[in-house]
This record gives structure tokens, sequence and C-alpha cells, in this order.
């Protein structure tokens, strides 16, 4: 008897380790989806920064421009009134104002 008794154990010990197989590949197949997941989340964040860098060097580019524009204006504004151009100096009066919205804009 005690042969059957050890045949019923191993079967016993198969089906289990069957089970916990299975039980392992569904933790693994969990695992390699949520893996998945992270390497999909870590993707659209690394687009995110790169689109955010790019909009920062984008207004800073901007931003340097608009500064250059409104230097070279007011030289202009300084060279009119010098020159006694009043209507010069209205004209790039009235550009220095446009110029001065745009960088509050920015």
């Amino acid at each position: 008897m005690g042969s059957v008794e050890n045949d019923e154990r191993r079967y016993e010990l198969v089906a289990e380790s069957v089970s916990s197989e299975e039980k392992l590949k569904g933790i693994r197949g969990g695992v390699m989806e949520k893996i998945g997941r992270i390497r999909g989340a870590v993707s659209e964040v690394s687009k995110l920064r790169k689109e955010v860098a790019r909009k920062r060097r984008k207004a800073a580019e901007n931003v340097n421009l608009s500064a250059v524009k409104y230097m070279e204006l007011e030289e202009e504004l300084e060279e009119a009134c010098e020159a006694e151009d009043f209507e010069i100096a209205d004209r790039v009066s009235e550009r220095l104002l446009e110029v001065e919205k745009e960088r509050c804009n920015l």
C-alpha cells in the first residue's frame, strides 16, 4: 500500500508544480505588461521634455531678437531726435511701442 500512497503523493506534487508554474507565468505576464506601460510612459515623457526644450529655445530666441530690435529702434529714435526729424521720430516711437507690446506678450 505504501507504493500507491507514494504514487498519489507524486501526482499531487506534479499538480502543485504545474499550478505554481502557471501562477509564475501569470505573474511574469503581469510584470511584462507593466514594464511595457512604463516604457510607453517614459517614451511619452521624453517626447514632452524635448518639445518643452524646443519651445524654451524658441522663446529665448524670440526674446533676444525682440531686444535687439528694440535697441536698434532706440538708436534710430535718438538719431532722428538729434537730426530734429520729428516725423521719423514719431514713426520710430510708434514702432518702439509695438515692439514693447510684443516683448510683453512673450
